[in-house]
């Protein structure tokens, strides 16, 4: 009995420690990293507003995203670890698609000359959640 006891104890003890670190680790995601601080697009390119909860707590900044008549341009001014990029044509289909690691690479050119003219969404998704603007290509 004192050793089930014992057991029991150590078992609550040892998912305290576990669920400490995890606390640890989620304050962490949510701080800025120490990248770049870019605020516009490079010259070229017309800036696409971002709106949603990935950039709610950080601020407008995070993210900066521009288009220009050659390619699609975001810049993660902070690590959000694996972001699905994706973008949709004015119909809802799915033009392009892939997943950055934000902590290996801070700036993203989609080539975009091929695209059909229209209206268009980006949308990035990332396990703190997500961001979507919409631009025109012609």
């Amino acid at each position: 009995m004192k050793n089930r006891l014992l057991f029991l104890v150590s078992l609550f003890a040892l998912s305290l420690c576990t669920w400490e670190v995890h606390a640890l680790n989620t304050v962490s995601l949510s701080t800025p990293s120490q990248k770049s601080d870019i605020e516009e697009p490079p010259p070229g390119y017309e800036k696409i507003n971002l709106l949603g909860d990935l950039l709610y707590n950080i601020g407008p900044n995070a993210i900066v995203a521009g288009a220009s008549d050659d390619a699609v341009y975001i810049a993660f001014n902070q690590s959000f670890g694996n972001v699905n990029i994706s973008i949709y044509n004015g119909m809802g289909g799915i033009v392009y698609n892939t997943v950055v690691n934000t902590s290996v690479q801070s700036v993203v050119i989609i080539p975009f000359t091929s695209a059909a003219s229209g209206s268009y969404i980006v949308e990035l998704n990332s396990a703190d959640g997500y961001a979507e603007g919409d631009f025109e290509h012609e």
